[in-house]
């Protein structure tokens, strides 16, 4: 049986699930589909979309964000946190 998504489980079947991973039993549950849990979770919490747009420039990656978010080459600053996004490969 295939595990069901968190948009799919009644509270009490998340309530067990939880209980499951405390308890270090869940042999049923796949490491993708508890990350997509946590994802979906993390999403539910989040108020606010902040959409950064990416351009693949020579080895470089340059972002551009909205008003209000600092950006700047491949560094973003949103409410006091410092992203630094990197392209895997390229040299630094």
């Amino acid at each position: 049986m295939e595990p069901k998504s968190f948009d799919e489980m009644a509270e009490q079947e998340f309530e067990e699930l939880l209980d499951k991973i405390s308890e270090g039993t869940f042999d049923d549950l796949t490491l993708p589909s508890f990350m997509d849990t946590l994802w979906a979770l993390e999403v539910a919490r989040a108020q606010e979309v902040i959409e950064v747009m990416a351009t693949v420039e020579e080895d470089g990656l340059r972002l551009s964000g909205p008003e209000g978010v600092i950006v700047h080459g491949n560094e973003i600053i949103i409410n006091g946190k410092r992203i630094v996004v990197k392209l895997a490969g390229a040299k630094s």
